[in-house]
């Protein structure tokens, strides 16, 4: 019987990928290694910056330029999730709001009046993918 080989822990893994990569480096010819290195190792782009800074292939100011440029990636991701949820939520909800359940009006000065989430028992975040609400 073949005896199977143990699998490597994560810690071992990155070890062993590590070596791969200084030897990976010295002959990459390309102008985006770090596309590159993702792309040939399978990352993320944070993990790939951090292997790029610990095996030293980049130098400190361009480290620092592209970690700048990966959170600001990332910050325009979340902001782009939060409008689409609010925009779900407009269209689940037309007469509605983060208070009103449904907004049956509004005053002469302009405040909506109608039932509040809290009246109704819901909360205005608390609906699932499936378009139902879940009730607390």
């Amino acid at each position: 019987m073949p005896k199977h080989k143990k699998k490597l822990t994560k810690s071992e893994r990155r070890e062993v990928r590590l070596r791969k990569a200084r030897q990976w480096v010295l002959t990459y010819e390309g102008t985006h290694i770090v596309r590159a290195y993702r792309k040939r190792f399978k990352l993320d782009p944070a993990c790939a910056l951090r292997d790029m800074e610990e095996i030293g292939a980049l130098s400190p100011e361009k480290l620092a330029a592209m970690k700048q440029a990966e959170a600001l990636r990332l910050e325009q991701r979340r902001r782009e999730r939060e409008e689409k949820e609010r925009l779900r939520f407009e269209e689940l909800f037309p007469y509605s709001d983060d208070r009103f359940a449904f907004i049956a009006g509004y005053t002469s000065g302009g405040a909506p009046y109608g039932l509040t989430w809290e009246e109704m028992g819901l909360s205005p975040w608390d609906f699932s993918d499936d378009d139902e609400m879940i009730e607390e």
